[in-house]
């Protein structure tokens, strides 16, 4: 498993979920511990979780595609990359929903996880397809790789939750553009990786 590569494809995926906590921990005045962790814990299991769903469903076109799938991967990271600087630019730098100013209700809670770790479903299936992580991963690779993509967004979420009152200036537009520049940048490597290494 290269878990390089992993951090970085989770640290990209964790912005989305970032972005809000670090929003969201601007306006929350109550029960702020308590709010951080439950937010914290359901970005991260979703993030985990997602790249699992992924890379279960992955593994049934494998075989189909392994000529070819370095190329599914750079057009679904560009189109995942690009969709991330469209939406960040075209709102304007401004968030597409305020945070209510109470705690997030279990709904709530589960609608933000979702929400956040969809782009992470693609992951996945570029894990299958051995393109992310390293070729034929194991079960417990995976399961590692996985769980490093979860703590990495818990992390941030909660980071940036606290940070939010010292760091209101904080410039989320260019931070979610390099995001999708990032996620372009590893679609590329990936191809020149297949095309100039034979491994």
């Amino acid at each position: 498993m290269n878990i390089a590569e992993i951090a970085a494809v989770g640290a990209i995926l964790a912005v989305d979920a970032t972005v809000y906590s670090f929003s969201y921990g601007l306006i929350l005045r109550e029960r702020r511990l308590r709010s951080s962790l439950l937010l914290a814990l359901t970005v991260g299991g979703y993030q985990a979780l997602m790249p699992l769903l992924g890379y279960l469903g992955g593994t049934r076109v494998r075989d189909v595609v392994d000529a070819w799938d370095h190329w599914i991967v750079l057009a679904v990271f560009c189109l995942l990359g690009g969709s991330i600087i469209y939406k960040t630019w075209c709102s304007g730098g401004e968030d597409e929903e305020a945070a209510p100013a109470q705690p997030l209700a279990f709904v709530a809670l589960m609608i933000v996880g979702i929400a956040t770790s969809i782009d992470a479903l693609a992951v996945g299936v570029c894990m299958a397809l051995g393109d992310i992580g390293g070729k034929n991963l194991g079960f417990m690779s995976l399961l590692g790789a996985v769980a490093i993509i979860g703590v990495i967004t818990f992390v941030a979420s909660a980071g940036a939750f606290h940070s939010a009152r010292m760091l209101h200036r904080l410039p989320t537009q260019w931070l979610e553009t390099a995001a999708g520049f990032l996620l372009i940048a590893l679609g590329i490597h990936n191809v020149l990786r297949e095309l100039f290494c034979a491994c």
